[in-house]
């Protein structure tokens, strides 16, 4: 079998087993171990399974009453899977090409390297390292103090590594791995690089003793650090696995026993809102390469424009900005993006992907460990950087590290980018910084007044982003299962569904769906929450929205109306059961409806032009036009009842007017079908000539295509026949005009 081959084999097992197929998945195992003649044990052990399956169906045929079925069954597929997984991953090992193959296979050359034996390393390192640092005060050896530090990184990557690609797992790498995530056993910077392997080698192949493992470490550590990633792990392994997960006994009870704690329904629920953010980094990105950069590229020069060289001189006695600069920004709606973009980096959405992801090509990230890191201004990459302070700490490095906006991740390629600024310029930076009166101690002050809840959700957060450059950055990215490929939903893990699923925290989840414009997804929590809350406005409201938002009007207008029942004179529903009849093409009722709304809101402009094309909608010209006067009268600065009065008056044979209309549009900022609408005012007035100038500049504006301005023009030609054109002029008149730009 090749690659491609035993993939596709293993995942038609998987989703077999998914869907609980089980005889199939045994049969498509059989095949996958065909190619493994030597593997007799997982033989065996699909010949054993594919028996007790038989015992198990015959008793229930002999309707023998076994309470234990569903349990035994429930075995039975955990079992399967497992034995998929080690077909597959033994036929891989011999032939892929793939990292973590080319590590496994390297290690089997040596069997002493166990993780055992990585921790000792580990753990040798960072002993040396701090007895070095106690005989610093007197040596004051930095090299070997770099030396050192250097050693220790490299045996946390072997570590990592080690982890990582661990399976199938022993008892006596179960029994390290444990000792290992023990409380206190490594500092900070190595316990959670042990979690970021952890969940990286899950992601590789399912354990369940191991996600155990992380469950266990978010109980049991005193490091929020180690905790939060602990569980920020654990919760993405579980909606990945669900259909496993809740077969097993062992994480269920482990899951209701983190229940009875208070913080842990707080925690799940924070890491859940920050997942919904991680899915729109995507979108922020392109927003600010597609949209903010080429609006800044253009505005360059016009901004430099506007700048006086001499404001830029030595003897500039004024520091203030130009006033013009800040309007033209506000003109070009760059403010209005930057605007959201800070907004959106407030609430803690990941908005640095875009600027930081050319910076992932430092040699420090070809280590698959270093995407994982806490930022510590001592690490070798970036150690000496910046010239120490005279007490021991560089506060311009302290002050990157306390920064709640950028991931570590982002924090290291911020500092490996400034290694290619000259020396000079750094300790220029530096000594700004000084200058400008950053206080180290009120910063840490602040720092430290945050609460518990605060801090953990900031370590979350960073986490996640952390996780997201690696899966979408790393150079080698595409030889890994990507968890942000489709939406985490945590809402899809049964032994969550109690922890997320009282009606406050379901408001919270579906709300932020909501404002991030994810209406299939708020739909389900809303339609669950309108189940309990019949009499809750707000809800049904909220359901339309989503349904019509997906272009199901039908569905949307029930919604409405069941909120109309509630509240029977919200304005905004009833604008909104307008929209839907329109929608529906049911232009009595939707007419009726906007009357409804202008009884509400009689000065409302929008309301009027909506009435006046219902009106036209309707055929009833006369009516459509008193509500685009109305607009007009009302908001004599606004063009926007112009383009309706100008069509209205040529409907219905006022002409003139029509005319007098189009002559305003044309002065301002006319389109391709505003020319075109003019001309048939023209032709209707027997001004021909004039008709064809127009139409020829309606061609002119479509960049001459023909095909698309007789798309335009053809369904108009009733109308011109109604306006008293004779039908058999109309195709000369257009031959005329192919001429005219021939």
């Amino acid at each position: 079998m090749t690659n491609t081959e035993i993939r596709t084999v293993y995942n038609k097992i998987v989703s077999h087993l998914n869907e609980k197929r089980l005889k199939e998945a045994m049969d498509e195992t059989t095949g996958l171990l065909s190619d493994l003649p030597g593997e007799w044990t997982l033989s065996d052990k699909l010949s054993e399974l594919e028996t007790s399956y038989r015992y198990m169906i015959r008793y229930m045929l002999d309707g023998m009453d076994d309470p234990n079925r569903h349990t035994f069954y429930n075995q039975l597929l955990l079992s399967a899977y497992n034995l998929a997984d080690r077909a597959a991953e033994s036929l891989l090992e011999k032939e892929s090409s793939q990292l973590c193959f080319q590590k496994k296979r390297y290690y089997k050359l040596y069997p002493d390297q166990t993780i055992q034996a990585a921790l000792d390393e580990v753990d040798k390192a960072i002993n040396d390292l701090s007895l070095n640092n106690l005989l610093s005060d007197i040596e004051n050896n930095t090299e070997m103090e770099s030396a050192l530090r250097k050693k220790k990184e490299e045996a946390e990557g072997e570590l990592f590594l080690r982890i990582w690609c661990n399976y199938p797992a022993s008892e006596w790498d179960y029994s390290a791995l444990e000792e290992s995530l023990s409380p206190a056993r490594f500092p900070s910077e190595t316990a959670v690089l042990i979690v970021a392997a952890l969940m990286l080698n899950l992601l590789h192949r399912y354990d369940e003793k191991k996600l155990d493992l992380l469950l266990s470490a978010y109980t049991s550590s005193d490091d929020d650090e180690v905790r939060q990633r602990a569980l920020c792990s654990a919760l993405i392994l579980l909606t990945i696995y669900r259909k496993r997960t809740r077969l097993s006994p062992v994480l269920s009870a482990h899951i209701e026993a983190l229940k009875e704690q208070e913080r842990f329904s707080r925690d799940v629920l924070d890491i859940f809102l920050h997942l919904i953010k991680s899915r729109e980094t995507e979108r922020i990105s392109r927003k600010f390469t597609e949209e903010l950069l080429p609006e800044m590229m253009k505005l360059s020069p016009s901004l430099y424009n506007k700048i006086n060289p001499s404001d830029l001189s030595a003897e500039s006695d004024s520091a203030d900005p130009n006033p013009e600069w800040q309007e033209l920004l506000e003109k070009s709606g760059i403010a209005d993006k930057i605007k959201e973009l800070n907004d959106l980096q407030m609430e803690g959405s990941d908005v640095f992907l875009s600027t930081f992801s050319g910076l992932k090509s430092f040699p420090f990230f070809q280590d698959i460990s270093n995407w994982f890191r806490l930022f510590s201004p001592g690490h070798s990459a970036i150690q000496g950087l910046f010239p120490d302070e005279g007490n021991g700490k560089n506060h311009f490095l302290q002050l990157i590290g306390y920064s709640r906006f950028l991931c570590n991740s982002d924090k290291y390629s911020f500092c490996l980018s400034l290694q290619q600024v000259p020396a000079s310029q750094r300790q220029l930076m530096t000594m700004q910084f000084n200058v400008e009166g950053a206080d180290m101690a009120q910063i840490e002050k602040e720092r430290n007044a945050l609460s518990s809840d605060e801090k953990s959700s900031a370590i979350s957060n960073q986490y996640i982003q952390d996780l997201y450059r690696f899966f979408k950055l790393y150079n080698r990215h595409d030889e890994f299962y990507d968890p942000f490929a489709r939406p985490i939903d945590l809402l899809q893990v049964d032994s969550l569904q109690s922890v997320l699923d009282d009606d406050a925290t379901l408001r919270i989840i579906g709300e932020l769906l909501f404002k991030k414009e994810y209406f299939a997804d708020a739909l389900a929590i809303f339609r669950r929450l309108s189940a309990r809350n019949t009499t809750d406005n707000g809800l049904y409201q909220k359901i339309g929205y989503c349904l019509q938002s997906s272009g199901d009007y039908e569905n949307a207008l029930q919604a409405y109306l069941r909120a109309e029942m509630i509240q029977p004179d919200n304005r905004w529903t009833v604008r909104r059961i307008a929209a839907c009849y329109r929608n529906l093409k049911n232009g009595q009722k939707a007419l009726e409806y906007y009357l409804k709304a202008e009884s509400l809101q009689p000065d409302n402009l929008a309301v009027g032009l909506l009435i006046g094309h219902c009106y036209v909608e309707e055929g009833n010209y006369e009516e459509a036009l008193k509500y685009y006067f109305k607009v007009d009268y009302l908001k004599p600065d606004s063009d926007k009842a112009w383009r309706p009065i100008a069509w209205c008056s040529f409907l219905s044979g006022k002409y003139e007017q029509a005319s007098r209309y189009y002559e305003k549009i044309l002065a301002g900022k006319p389109s391709a079908l505003d020319y075109m609408n003019a001309g048939h005012v023209e032709l209707a007035l027997k001004h021909t000539r004039k008709a064809l100038e127009l139409y020829r500049e309606s061609l002119s504006h479509d960049h001459n295509d023909t095909e698309r301005f007789l798309g335009n023009f053809t369904p108009d030609i009733p109308l011109l026949v109604k306006a008293g054109i004779d039908a058999d002029d109309i195709p000369i008149l257009l031959d005329q005009l192919l001429y005219q730009i021939s």
